[in-house]
């Protein structure tokens, strides 16, 4: 996705008079620097200015470079639909397989936009391709506790076919399940006390099958062993077919089975164990499921712990208008543009690079 088409879905907020910059100059200003590892409207001003010559290879500047108040005003004023609507159409022009991919649907809290407290901070809902590093969806939610409401949304911005979906307990709600199937994807989601009835009818009927070997019922079993460091953690798998047996599974769109995770962990001798519970819309296949199921945090250390330790996100400290917002789903996008470069560079290399050298930076930007 280039610039040029970015510009072509993003409004310009500022009345005529104020426009001395152009809107691509604004754009290309903001994006370079973040993708350089500049991530306040003071540390942009200063970027652009040091990088004025590279700039006007593609745009004149003929003004001069934009002031960290132009760039604060802008940030803050454009709207946030525009630039979701970036991330579809980057997912649309890179022309990526998910058809094999886990998709992780996950909330972060930008804990720095909150004007007193966490309370009121921004709260994002991100949509993450395990298989390929980038962000394909990410949607602003009303606090954490609406992001029931706010996931069926993003469902509906990823336009992706046969991937398994997964999100955290939260998310295991009918009418996400329903949102999922519709879309022609499948789910392996986390099931808990927040759907008490549903998991209790599970357990006993695991109980059941448990007894009786698993009799006439289609399962499928997997086991993962870990060491290191005085430490010996074994995760089981168990996926198997319910039955009209479970009352309600028919009110669960796709429902076809259930996994039970039991997991050992030995620690210097110390022993530990427990046990969790998801429901799915895919066949019983052990291994398949502890992926999705392992893969799910991904979007932990792939996307949230790189913009709070890498870009700097929990410390953001602007607090007007879209500001915090807009910001955060642009770094998400410096990072899908980031991702571009399939060397093992860690993102923190690759920042340093496109801060550095003009080729690489150019190259990330353009292709």
């Amino acid at each position: 996705m280039t610039l040029d088409q970015i510009v072509s879905i993003v409004t310009d907020p500022r009345k005529n008079k104020n426009q001395k910059d152009t809107l691509f100059e604004l754009i290309l200003v903001i994006i370079s620097s973040i993708i350089s590892g500049y991530y306040a409207p003071d540390e942009m001003a200063d970027f652009a200015k040091e990088k004025r010559g590279w700039l006007q290879k593609f745009a004149p500047f003929e003004f001069g470079t934009p002031s960290h108040e132009t760039i604060r005003y802008f940030l803050c004023a454009i709207n946030p639909t525009h630039l979701v609507q970036c991330f579809i159409q980057f997912a649309s022009t890179v022309n990526l397989d998910f058809s094999q991919d886990v998709i992780s649907i996950d909330g972060k809290t930008i804990r720095g936009s909150g004007y007193h407290n966490s309370l009121d901070a921004i709260h994002v809902i991100s949509a993450w391709s395990n298989e390929h590093g980038i962000t394909l969806a990410a949607l602003e939610s009303i606090g954490k506790k609406n992001e029931i409401k706010t996931i069926p949304q993003v469902i509906d911005m990823l336009g992706v076919k046969g991937a398994t979906m997964t999100t955290d307990a939260m998310g295991c709600q009918k009418e996400i399940c329903k949102k999922i199937i519709d879309s022609g994807n499948h789910y392996v989601l986390q099931i808990k006390d927040n759907q008490k009835g549903l998991l209790d009818q599970i357990k006993a009927y695991h109980h059941r099958l448990f007894r009786t070997g698993f009799e006439d019922v289609r399962y499928s079993e997997f086991e993962t062993v870990e060491k290191g460091h005085g430490r010996i953690e074994i995760r089981k798998y168990t996926q198997f077919e319910l039955s009209d047996w479970v009352e309600g599974k028919d009110q669960w769109s796709g429902l076809t089975t259930a996994v039970h995770v039991h997991r050992t962990r030995d620690i210097k001798g110390k022993v530990q164990t427990e046990e969790s519970w998801y429901i799915s819309s895919r066949d019983p296949d052990g291994e398949k499921s502890a992926k999705a199921i392992r893969q799910h945090w991904g979007v932990e250390n792939g996307l949230h712990w790189r913009l709070d330790v890498i870009f700097d996100d929990d410390n953001c400290q602007m607090h007007s208008g879209f500001g915090p917002l807009n910001l955060s789903l642009i770094k998400r996008f410096c990072m899908n543009l980031l991702g571009k470069d399939q060397s093992k560079k860690s993102m923190k290399r690759k920042i340093m690079n496109a801060a550095i050298t003009d080729e690489y930076r150019e190259r990330m930007l353009f292709g």
